[in-house]
């Protein structure tokens, strides 16, 4: 039996997570943590450690109405074993599956359907032990099943030692005039040009890539994916799955074309809806013809042309996978089960590229998707994912793994127009359906409610909302929000209005929406003084003229709605998003059956992600045995800049906008696989079952070798390395240099590299800090330029903290002193305070084996203790088993007399911690329930520990309580300890730079 690093593998609790949070002591403390249900095999430990180690650490209240253990539902559980694309050998009788580098993956081999079928025997055998009945089996990109589950099941499969991690389905949903010239794709000396032109089919631009799109299904009778005579691609094993419509049809530009709905389920689903790969929403089209519609496709909306346009490679091949859909409530999504099985289907299908224009984790890399992702990338599959539409908040980024791409949206063309009010003031906004030369009276939308509708309605200009008499021959001021804009023009119209001024209530994107009458988008700046002109005046008026004069607008710019770094994966060592593209007003191909329109504009890195998939197919085209890491690394360094500085930031754009133009050619990349990526992830603390990392070279996320560097914790100065690989084809010498980081000084190491062509050198680039802000993030640029003309720009974000200290330090019960070593990010005086330490309260203490049931409050086989907690307390509660190697046990708080949870700690482990700063003051109840004890004794044994502390007790004296320190130079704090060597201590030590705690350190005795 093949034994993958994932077999073993088990994601350390919260004792990381509280590592990561003394590090950024400085930022706002986490609202909720709590363990996560999950597999829970035996520890190999036969004794608890002379120097106790930190449990998994609960540190906050769980959320109202949460619950810490699983529910009845639909659930994805993967298995331990290597996929099909990664086998690499290791079962008996079957040899190693996984393409070499630069070939495609065949799952039609002898091999494959033997190791397929291995692996379904495995699932089988899981699923039939907890009684479960698979809606879905995964093999291809991921090893695992989709099933109805209940609770017990759930917890079942989440022990059983086959299984890697059971998951909740979770709902998913889609991250919502001509790139191509914009991005210099087109012209006798364009991009395309170089790759075949788009006259020829067969060897354009693009050609023989096939790229997959994960959406909403496809219109196959579109004009963007007809068959121009195109050849059947090499390598491509799909079908043409077309469900009930007897209509559909594949060809050599649509080349397949699936459907998977068992995740979303067939109940309740849009009436309009299609159980085939049928697009009735329109977003899926969207995607795919932005990536590889066809050339030279006339766009025309309402029986007005907008335009020409085209995909990114026009020459592709497209295969269509329908995993979102449309329910019969207004909503719908795409259910993760379903997108995992997309997935798996995909690669084995033969796709070369994905586009995953679908929302997801932002900080989970060993979400189900993210590992198929993983997977894929690793079998050769690019995979370009959507950053989000939830900027410009910070953290809002999805899709935080580094082998796949996470585009960030941008502007890429000026589609203005001027509103002009009867005072004179002119007001520039986004305008794309036309103009009202003749000025005509202007009313405020909320002053003109219909009959039985309010003011909050009409002002968003609802349907139905406005009343006709009053709006008739008006120009009609609208706010954005809630309904979409073109459904506000339509109310307008609807009403008798003859024009719309739409306005953003605050900061958002300007859109240009193909309206049904002429409209201008104005920002949330120009809001004040339209409403006070139209209130204010006894006849206001409007016009909208389709020139922008005074207009100071610039294009690329990051849209308002683009998600934003820091990612929260990493702590903050990962940079995403990677890069932008277009994604604001992109015009391609649609359904006609929601909206009425074959072809519209969009807006979101929905739009954005497409982009980058289709100019990967270009490069994958030009380069065909580069990794999914080397494509991406080419486009991240040859990015250029927005047109402002705040655009630049690369928590918003990465790298920043795709050029096309240099990208075939980057001169160097940094290149990554799966060994990197297993390195990466042991430095995440992901662990085998008896706490030894996945890999044997775990590495800090930033070493990982990407086309960007990020540290999250720099505290005085860290060494971070980098590898170069020469893909100019001739020797060549690159130079480097840095620019911005100001307050941080940076060493690359050597800073020239003489390259023979496919050669590679290891790097090191030193940062210290110099008097940079501490905690706030410094940018700038690592750039290599070469003897031949390449320059390789590279985002740095370096964020200086004041201290680095360890969450937990725990010295034996006899102890007479403690260490606790620390590094401080400034120069100045550390100070000290310390809360407690405090003798622990010990209960000896028993509780039945609850079988792998859910927790219920009232089991009489769990073990409950009275728990009386006073305001302002640091509370702490422990577990230690008698039988570490045996039992696993959990931990939980409810109310006194209550059986909602308000705490709780649920890891495989046999020891648990809660620990809570400001423990609301009541009458609590702790609960411990055993998991798993062995048969020859079915009651686990331990002990129940309960500090309270509130005030510094004198037991722990640190001499000096304040130290004089330097940036980067380690100290030692030493503290003697009063302790009576027989019972159990707890306590914090907060430091201090004079002003403000900057960290703190938990101490155990015992």
């Amino acid at each position: 039996m093949s034994i993958h690093p994932w077999s073993r593998l088990r994601r350390r609790g919260l004792a990381a997570a509280a590592a990561v949070a003394v590090a950024i002591a400085t930022l706002p403390a986490a609202a909720t943590a709590t363990a996560a249900p999950g597999p829970r095999p035996p520890t190999t430990s036969s004794s608890a450690p002379a120097t106790p180690a930190e449990p998994a650490i609960t540190t906050a209240f769980l959320a109202e109405g949460e619950a810490p253990a699983y529910k009845a539902g639909r659930y994805v559980v993967v298995m331990r074993d290597e996929p099909v694309i990664a086998y690499e050998g290791g079962v008996a009788g079957i040899t190693a599956t996984k393409p070499a580098q630069g070939e495609k993956f065949e799952p039609d081999t002898a091999a494959a359907n033997s190791y397929r079928g291995h692996l379904r025997a495995r699932q089988n055998r899981a699923a039939r032990a907890a009684g479960a009945a698979p809606v879905y089996t995964y093999t291809e990109a991921v090893s695992g099943f989709a099933a109805e589950l209940s609770a017990e099941q759930a917890d079942q499969l989440a022990k059983d030692p086959a299984v890697l991690s059971v998951t909740p389905d979770e709902l998913r949903r889609p991250d919502t005039a001509n790139s191509p010239d914009f991005l210099g794709l087109t012209g006798s000396k364009g991009v395309w040009e170089q790759l075949g032109g788009t006259k020829n089919p067969r060897r354009g631009a693009g050609s023989g890539v096939i790229i997959g799109v994960l959406d909403s299904g496809i219109r196959p009778e579109h004009p963007s994916f007809a068959d121009r005579g195109m050849p059947k691609p090499k390598g491509w094993r799909g079908t043409c799955d077309t469900g009930d419509d007897a209509t559909f049809r594949c060809s050599n530009k649509l080349v397949g074309a699936r459907y998977f709905v068992q995740g979303f389920g067939t109940e309740g689903l849009a009436a309009y809806e299609s159980l085939s790969p049928l697009d009735v929403d329109g977003h899926g089209t969207h995607t795919a013809s932005t990536a590889a519609g066809n050339d030279g496709v006339t766009a025309t909306i309402d029986g007005v042309p907008r335009g020409v346009v085209s995909g990114m490679a026009p020459a592709a091949h497209v295969a269509a996978y329908k995993v979102c859909w449309d329910d019969d409530a207004g909503g719908g999504g795409c259910a993760s089960s379903d997108i995992v099985a997309a997935i798996d289907r995909a690669v084995a299908d033969g796709v070369d590229v994905i586009n995953f224009s679908i929302s997801g984790t932002s900080s989970n890399y060993l979400d189900p998707t993210e590992l198929a992702f993983m997977y894929a990338a690793d079998g050769g599959v690019f995979v370009a994912a959507s950053s989000g539409n939830t900027g410009p908040a910070p953290s809002t980024t999805n899709h935080p793994s580094p082998w796949l791409t996470t585009v960030a949206a941008s502007t890429h063309t000026v589609i203005e127009g001027t509103l002009v009010t009867g005072d004179g003031g002119r007001y520039v906004g986004v305008s794309n359906s036309g103009t009202l030369e003749t000025a005509a009276p202007m009313v405020l939308a909320d002053a003109i409610p219909a009959a039985g509708a309010d003011a909050e309605s009409a002002a968003l200009c609802l349907p139905g909302s406005l009343d006709a008499a009053a709006a008739a021959g008006a120009v009609v001021v609208c706010d954005r929000g809630v309904n979409p804009r073109v459904e506000k023009s339509q109310a307008v119209k609807d009403a008798g209005g003859v024009a719309m001024v739409l306005l953003n209530p605050t900061p958002g994107s300007l859109d240009p929406d193909a309206h049904v009458l002429p409209t201008v988008h104005l920002q949330n700046t120009a809001r004040d003084a339209v409403r006070a002109y139209v209130a204010g005046n006894p006849a206001p008026t409007g016009q909208i003229l389709g020139t922008n004069d005074g207009s100071t607008t610039q294009v690329p710019e990051v849209a308002a709605f683009s998600s934003r770094g820091p990612s929260l994966g990493a702590g903050g060592d990962l940079l995403k998003p990677d890069i932008s593209a277009p994604g604001v007003g992109v015009l391609a191909a649609y359904s006609p059956v929601k909206g009425g329109r074959s072809f519209d504009y969009a807006s979101g890195t929905s739009m954005s992600a497409p982009h980058i998939a289709g100019l990967a197919a270009l490069i994958e085209q030009e380069h065909r045995r580069w990794s999914p890491a080397a494509v991406k690394s080419a486009m991240m360094t040859t990015a250029r800049d927005h047109a402002s500085a705040a655009s630049n930031d690369p928590f918003a754009s990465g790298a920043g906008f795709v050029e096309p133009r240099k990208f075939l050619d980057p001169g160097l990349v940094y290149d990554a696989g799966q060994s990197d990526w297993w390195d990466f992830l042991a430095g995440q603390g992901v662990t085998y079952a008896d706490g030894t990392p996945v890999s044997t070279n775990p590495i800090d996320a930033s070493d990982l070798n990407l086309a960007s560097i990020a540290i999250g914790d720099l505290v005085g100065e860290q060494t971070v390395t980098r590898t170069i690989t020469n893909v100019s084809g001739r020797p060549t010498v690159f130079r480097a240099s840095v620019d911005g980081l100001d307050g941080v000084d940076v060493t690359v190491t050597p800073d020239r590299v003489r390259l023979a062509p496919g050669r590679s050198a290891d790097v090191t680039i030193r940062f210290t800090a110099a008097g940079a802000p501490l905690g706030e993030y410094a940018t700038g640029d690592l750039t290599w330029t070469s003897d031949r003309g390449h320059v390789a720009r590279s985002p740095l974000a370096v964020r200086p903290l004041p201290v680095s200290a360890p969450a937990h330090v725990g010295v034996p019960v006899d102890a007479t002193s403690v260490e606790i070593p620390v590094v401080p990010g400034f120069t100045g005086t550390l100070g000290t305070q310390v809360t407690g330490l405090v003798p622990g309260d010990v209960t000896a203490a028993s509780a039945a084996n609850a079988g792998g049931g859910r927790f219920v409050a009232g089991d009489p086989r769990n073990y409950t203790q009275d728990l009386t907690v006073t305001a302002g307390q640091l509370v702490r509660i422990e577990l230690r088993s008698a039988n570490p190697a045996g039992d696993d046990l959990d931990l939980y708080v409810t109310e006194k007399d209550g059986d909602e949870v308000v705490a709780a700690a649920t890891t495989p482990a046999a020891d648990e911690v809660i620990s809570i700063d400001d423990w609301e003051a009541g009458e609590y109840t702790i609960h411990v329930q055993a998991w798993s004890v062995a048969a020859a004794a079915p009651t686990a044994s331990f002990d129940v520990r309960v500090f309270q502390a509130d005030g510094d007790a004198g037991t722990l004296v640190l001499e000096p309580a304040e130290v004089p320190v330097g940036v980067g130079v380690p100290v030692t704090l030493t503290g003697s300890l009063r302790t009576d060597a027989e019972t159990p201590y707890f306590g914090r030590v907060e430091l201090t730079d004079g002003s403000r705690v900057i960290g703190q350190t938990a101490i155990s005795v015992g």
